[in-house]
């Protein structure tokens, strides 16, 4: 998995997920035809794919305009083990040190969006988040 700086671009072994990607390009690509809907409200649909081994996404339109992409990282240490707390935590970090090797320190702010290395406490889950600003 790349994220390009310059256009916001993610690219993957099975292809790429772009921020002008429209709902339809999504679902007929080579990503999308796999993907499975995980929700539909109004205008808002997600989309859970597995784009290359060990990383779990979801991909958020609204309307026809993707929004983000949302991007976890299997860990090595956690095939076999019991979901904890402390995984998540792990996970944060194994994602904080591939975003730093990948694109330098943070903040990763850029003309079409944000990169963000996130901890949710209430769902107690860490991922990385594409945000593509409109």
């Amino acid at each position: 998995m790349k994220i390009h700086i310059d256009s916001g671009a993610i690219e993957f072994p099975a292809g790429v997920i772009a921020p002008t990607i429209s709902l339809a390009r999504f679902l007929s690509s080579p990503i999308g035809r796999s993907a499975r809907r995980s929700l539909a409200n109004a205008q808002w649909q997600q989309f859970a794919i597995e784009p290359e081994p060990d990383i779990g996404a979801t991909v958020v339109f609204e309307g026809d305009a993707i929004d983000r992409v949302i991007l976890a990282m299997r860990l090595q240490s956690e095939s076999g083990q019991d979901w904890s707390e402390s995984v998540e935590h792990e996970r944060k970090r194994h994602h904080d040190a591939w975003l730093s090797a990948q694109l330098g320190e943070p903040p990763y702010r850029y003309a079409w969006g944000e990169v963000e290395s996130d901890y949710d406490s209430k769902g107690c889950a860490s991922a990385i988040i594409i945000g593509y600003g409109r």
